[in-house]
């Protein structure tokens, strides 16, 4: 076993790799890299609400000594739509001069992740906080040799805007031809989406905010609270079909 470490050296400009020991990406390297993938139209992506929760317990469970978490982030690919259903963390650490982080961790347990789902693969990774610096670039160009247009997903951990900000970006190629080269993140639309029990389940959390003892609902009670809704969600429905008949509203096919 050994760890494979992304790693940017202040100063050197080419590449240094020590199988066994660490492998190290620079700037020279990330060019290689972006240049033997094509890379495939990202218009919008789609975020399963579990991926969230991944990411907050990993960095409620992070070491002290670490500003920020990162991770892989699997899914699949659609005309243009990437849909991401699973993260897992990865190891790193970073301090101001440099960064590192477990890539045969990554490459392991992205396996692991296909053996159990197939039709899933690694779309990007994710990082906690809102910032993009010199680093994310390094990281990012190592997901790139992963899949060909990896999606960065900044989630903002610490609500410094008494709200969890979400951002995705990808990568687009900058530079002169034969010259200096280098990558800008661009943000593309994301949508948090999931199924009808992932909502039941959302709503509930939900109803805890403000408060700090879990309330112990039965049985009964649920099934109430949930029938409960159903009807609100019916009465909404009917709703908007009488004022469709009535000519109130025009129909909608899509909705």
């Amino acid at each position: 076993w050994y760890q494979r470490r992304v790693r940017e050296r202040r100063g050197s400009s080419g590449i240094n790799a020590e199988y066994g020991q660490h492998y190290y990406i620079t700037n020279n390297l990330r060019m290689a890299i972006e240049g033997r993938t094509m890379n495939l139209p990202v218009r919008k992506v789609i975020i399963h609400p579990v991926v969230l929760f991944n990411i907050v317990d990993n960095y409620e469970r992070r070491n002290d000594n670490n500003k920020r978490v990162i991770g892989t982030l699997m899914g699949r690919y659609d005309k243009g739509t990437v849909y991401v259903t699973e993260s897992f963390a990865v190891p790193h650490q970073e301090t101001e001069e440099e960064v590192s982080m477990d890539m045969e961790y990554a490459m392991r347990i992205g396996e692991l992740q296909k053996k159990v789902n197939t039709s899933m693969y690694t779309v990007g990774w994710y990082s906690s906080g809102i910032i993009i610096n010199e680093y994310s670039s390094l990281i990012h160009a190592f997901y790139k040799c992963q899949c060909p247009t990896p999606v960065h997903l900044t989630v903002d951990t610490q609500l410094k805007e008494q709200k969890m900000k979400i951002n995705t970006h990808i990568t687009s190629q900058i530079g002169v031809k034969n010259g200096t080269e280098g990558c800008i993140f661009t943000p593309v639309s994301h949508s948090i989406i999931g199924s009808e029990a992932d909502q039941v389940s959302l709503k509930f959390f939900q109803g805890l905010r403000g408060t700090k003892k879990t309330p112990n609902l039965n049985d009964q009670e649920q099934i109430i609270s949930s029938c409960d809704d159903m009807i609100s969600q019916i009465n909404i429905v009917m709703g908007h079909v009488k004022k469709v008949l009535s000519g109130e509203v025009p129909s909608d096919k899509e909705l």
